[in-house]
Formats: structure tokens, sequence, C-alpha cells
């Protein structure tokens, strides 16, 4: 299951949805927080392998599609979309759990029949800031394996020194124990590096649902699978399509193998 911030959020998330209970969802774009009057559909997917079989030295990009109603503000040119789930019934509301880190890629304006101007955009994660030429550091070459993952983290933003490890998930630095030394990566990408590195831990780079690096080997694929599916496997759903009556879904695919 997704890692909660704290026992007593896991707790009471739980306690929530063992009865009658239902779904909030809201996004973050750009700094602005829009909630389900705003949102009209939300589809999010993630996958730990590239394709259909299971491989390995792979950098793995999650994808987010969005509509809402077009905002009264400008949403900028790859702006940051953070989508955010919530169980609520009667008496509590959970804490927003995070569903990931996405950047906007391409959008369309059209309008509903009642001509409401409605906007869509199709998003990437993180994994998008790799497509990058590794730079040229001086000195110190080769270098362990994790220190490497640091100036990656660093210049795809995720983090702003390559002395921390904030932008990149824990469990990565504990899967990585083997000191691995690589030479300067000189004339490759950032994500071609992380991928050799992925390889020689039989795993592959995914970004995690709080938009850091994280390294998912073969023997370690964890079992968390996203809280926009319910532990049964039933796809959390909200709003009705303005175009069509219908019920919508915000669903992630289950990531578990």
């Amino acid at each position: 299951m997704y890692k909660f911030p704290t026992d007593a959020d896991n707790t009471l998330w739980n306690t929530i949805t063992a009865g009658e209970h239902w779904f909030n969802v809201r996004a973050r774009i750009a700094g602005t927080v829009y909630g389900q009057d705003q949102l009209v559909e939300m589809t999010a997917s993630s996958r730990v392998f590239s394709g259909e079989q299971p491989a390995v030295g792979g950098c793995i990009a999650g994808e987010l599609s969005l509509k809402m109603l077009k905002p009264s503000a400008t949403i900028p040119r790859m702006a940051k979309v953070e989508p955010f789930v919530q169980a609520a019934n009667d008496d509590y509301s959970s804490a927003w759990m995070p569903q990931g880190v996405y950047y906007i890629d391409t959008r369309e304006e059209t309008r509903n029949d009642d001509g409401i101007p409605v906007l869509s955009m199709h998003c990437y994660d993180a994994m998008l800031m790799a497509e990058q030429e590794f730079p040229a550091i001086s000195g110190g070459w080769p270098r362990s394996d994790i220190d490497v993952v640091k100036i990656i983290a660093k210049y795809m933003g995720l983090q702003n020194s390559v002395y921390l490890t904030t932008g990149i998930d824990q469990r990565t630095v504990d899967a990585m124990d083997k000191a691995y030394q690589i030479n300067l990566p000189a004339s490759y990408s950032l994500r071609e590096t992380l991928s050799y590195i992925a390889a020689m831990y039989a795993g592959n780079f995914v970004i995690s649902f709080e938009g850091k690096l994280l390294l998912v080997t073969i023997s370690g694929i964890p079992a968390e699978t996203s809280l926009l599916v319910d532990e049964s496997g039933n796809v959390i759903t909200f709003g009705i399509d303005p175009d069509t009556g219908e019920e919508l879904a915000i669903s992630l695919v289950d990531t578990s193998v």
C-alpha cells in the first residue's frame, strides 16, 4: 500500500474506508488548488516496466490526463500539476494523499454543450526532466552510484544540492548498497545514466508519488498501489461529464505484479 505520512494517517484512512465513505479529489496546478467543482476528469497511469514483459534498465515516466473547466488564471507552459485524494465520511476526513508530481506537456481548449470553455491537459512526471545531457562536472571521478544519482536528482530539479538526498526516495538509498563506481558519463543523458545504474541493480527508475526518484528492483517491487483505487480494486469515481452526463472516474494503473 501507499506509504502514508504517519501511522495515524494510515489508521484514519483504514477506519474511514472500512465503512460508508466517499473520496474527495483536488489538484494543485502552478501553485493554485482546484477542487471537484472545477475538475471534470483526471486519469493517471504509472508503470514499473516499459512493456508488457518485465525488463530492467529503464526510466519509466508516469502520465496524467486532466480535464477541467478553464480557470480565470493563466496556467503557464510546463506548469507543475499535483493531484491529491482524501477519504471522508460524515465524521472524519483523512489527510490529503499525494498522487504524484506531473508537468503539462500538451493542452487543448474546447467547449462543452453549455458553451463553457474546457481545458484538457496531458502531463508527464519529472522523468521527463532526465532528457538532458549529463553535466560536465570535473574532478573526483569515478564516483559512487548514489552520488551520481544525487547529481541527477539536482539537475532534474528534484533537489537543490548534490549533497542532499531530498529528491531521492529513501527506498532507493536503501537498495543502492553496492557502491558501484561510475566514471563521468560524458556525452550521455541523465536518463541514460540512470538506466545504466538501474540495470546494475536489476531494476528500473520511476518517480514516486512524492515526486522523488525511486529505484524499483525486480526482487523488491513495492506492493503499494494508488489510493485512487481502493483495496478491493474499485475505481474511485467523482463528478458527471458535462458532455455525456456519464459518471467519471479517477484511476491509476496498479503498479504491483
